[in-house]
């Protein structure tokens, strides 16, 4: 299919005949930018795609989603537009838990994805809904976000560049504080999860949750660097991506 600027989910890789498609979820404020990275290290056979939620990049003018059911919806009706390459989902941070729920409720239609991976997320259990930071003010919430390094400084040090990133991360907060998880039958597809040594906002109890989600192999990876390995792990990353994916 022709991918389209504003479009949801946007290819950002090479690809030629492609053997998985692997749609990857940002975290919270993220787009498409943070999945460039892996874009040098994985090859044409893995076509890599992002989302691109309303609010962010491109589509920066639209209203962010809240809402985890809203924003789900809009993920599922995307994918009806694209053709049968087996697919792999893969959640960044907060974008795990969209990136689970897409694939149980492509599961129940009877599209189930090919595995889900995780990346530097605590189980959905974990979810802390009081914690309210998307109600935080707003040197509570850059105070937040560069302590767990979920957003790069370069952003959080720029009054004028934060503000415009702030609605989009705002949402998507807002998308899993107020997401009413509920629990039920384990995935029936392998689940990989992959953590940081470094990283001080989620332990390895926190991604060891996720093995109870799966009825099929679990598989939990621990990789040097912080929450931000993503970027700065990237080589090592793509190579552990591809052994998950059998390429």
């Amino acid at each position: 299919m022709t991918v389209r600027a504003q479009s949801t989910i946007v290819r950002i890789g090479a690809v030629n005949d492609p053997r998985v498609r692997l749609l990857c979820f940002p975290q919270a404020g993220g787009g498409t930018a943070t999945f460039r990275p892996l874009s040098t290290v994985l090859p044409p056979s893995v076509d890599l795609c992002a989302l691109r939620l309303p609010g962010r990049e491109s589509r920066r003018r639209e209203t962010p989603l809240t809402d985890m059911h809203e924003t789900v919806a809009e993920v599922i009706k995307t994918l009806g537009e694209w053709d049968g390459v087996p697919l792999a989902l893969l959640g960044y941070c907060s974008g795990s838990f969209v990136a689970y729920q897409v694939a149980r409720e492509l599961a129940q239609a009877g599209r189930p994805p090919v595995r889900l991976i995780v990346l530097a997320s605590p189980g959905p259990r974990a979810v802390a809904p009081e914690r309210r930071i998307h109600t935080l003010a707003e040197p509570d919430l850059i105070t937040y976000l560069r302590d767990s390094r979920i957003t790069p400084e370069s952003v959080l040090s720029d009054r004028n560049l934060f503000g415009m990133f702030e609605p989009a991360i705002r949402a998507d907060f807002a998308v899993y504080e107020n997401w009413d998880y509920q629990p039920g039958a384990p995935l029936g597809m392998p689940v990989t999860v992959v953590g940081a040594r470094e990283d001080a906002s989620v332990d390895f109890a926190d991604l060891a949750m996720w093995q109870d989600h799966t009825s099929k192999d679990f598989t939990l990876r621990i990789m040097p660097g912080g929450h931000d390995f993503l970027g700065s792990a990237s080589a090592r990353l793509g190579e552990l991506l591809l052994a998950e994916l059998d390429l």
